[in-house]
C-alpha cells in the first residue's frame, strides 16, 4: 500500500460519474485500509478504519442485482471522506509500507 494508491483512488472516483461498481468501491476502500461490511438493509455497506482516530464510519448503497453501479451521491460522499482524511490516510499508508 502507498500514498500514491490514495491519490489513484481519489482520481478514479472523481472522474467516475456513476460507473463505479460495488465490488470496485469495496476493493478501493479495502486497499486504503478500510474494513467494508454489510449494513442492516439490502445493499447497504458500512466502512470503518482503525487507523483514523476521529473517523467513525461511512456508508454507501449498492442497490440490488449482481455487482450494481453505485449512485453518484454515494460516490461523492466517499470522496468527501477520503479528502477530509487524506493526510491521515497518507501517513497510515506510509507506515504500512515500513
Amino acid at each position: 500500500m502507498s500514498a500514491g494508491q490514495l491519490e489513484e483512488a481519489i482520481h478514479r472516483l472523481d472522474g467516475a460519474g456513476a460507473s463505479v461498481r460495488c465490488r470496485e468501491l469495496a476493493g478501493l476502500l479495502e486497499g486504503l485500509g478500510f474494513t467494508v461490511r454489510d449494513g442492516k438493509n439490502g445493499g447497504h455497506k458500512v466502512f470503518v478504519h482503525a487507523g483514523l482516530a476521529d473517523f467513525r464510519s461511512g456508508s454507501y448503497n449498492c442497490d440490488h442485482g449482481r455487482d450494481p453501479e453505485i449512485k453518484r451521491p454515494y460516490i461523492k460522499n466517499v470522496l468527501r471522506i477520503l479528502r477530509q482524511y487524506e493526510a491521515e490516510l497518507s501517513r497510515y499508508l506510509e507506515n504500512e509500507d515500513d
